[in-house]
């Protein structure tokens, strides 16, 4: 069960406002953010908090966790929700005050097969949502980067998760409004039980 967050030796200052005001953070497991990273969300938010990153941009938190040996996508997210718990951010929002949200999914699949799968243009129309999508970076087995629909971006990192899984983990930024998260989510989701099936096909 969520706890109210206390300040104390480490601990981030409860700065957020009451309905935000949980630890840990609901967006992602404990569980999840440790199997992923090595450490738990308290772990990575002492060390922001002994590197004095409150005072740090977006971009120097997620570089300082990445440093730490923190994955690239997890180390934005995590740096995300430090600044959320800083009192910096609403639910959702990113610098620039445009939106995103993450969509993960554990896969039946080799981290090969899922990579492969997911990001061929032969295969990516029949699990994509509707839109126009131009591919901007990829590297194997690890990151795909573009651009989709008008406004916004898609990052997906790719993680072995032992024998015969892998997961694909998603963000999408560039939502003008918070009104769009839940229908991108919603989308997503849809679009990732799609992959799901090509891969056992």
């Amino acid at each position: 069960m969520a706890a109210k967050v206390q300040a104390g030796a480490g601990q981030v200052a409860a700065k957020k406002p009451a309905e935000e005001g949980v630890w840990p953070p609901p967006s992602i497991s404990e569980e999840k953010v440790k199997a992923a990273t090595g450490r738990g969300w308290m772990g990575w938010f002492i060390i922001l908090n002994r590197a004095s990153a409150e005072a740090m941009p977006h971009k120097e938190i997620a570089k300082l966790l990445h440093a730490r040996g923190c994955p690239g996508w997890w180390s934005q997210m995590i740096a995300v929700e430090y600044e959320r718990a800083r009192g910096g951010r609403k639910k959702n929002e990113r610098a620039g005050g445009t939106y995103a949200v993450n969509v993960t999914k554990v896969m039946p699949a080799s981290l090969a097969k899922l990579f492969a799968t997911a990001t061929a243009e032969k295969t990516r129309k029949d699990w994509f949502p509707p839109g126009a999508f131009a591919e901007t970076s990829k590297t194997k087995d690890k990151y795909w980067r573009g651009k989709f629909k008008t406004d916004r971006k898609l990052e997906f990192g790719f993680y072995a998760k032992g024998e015969g899984k892998a997961q694909i983990a998603l963000e999408i930024n560039g939502m003008p409004s918070a009104e769009d998260v839940e229908k991108e989510r919603a989308a997503w989701k849809k679009a990732m039980t799609r992959l799901e099936a090509l891969l056992g096909a």
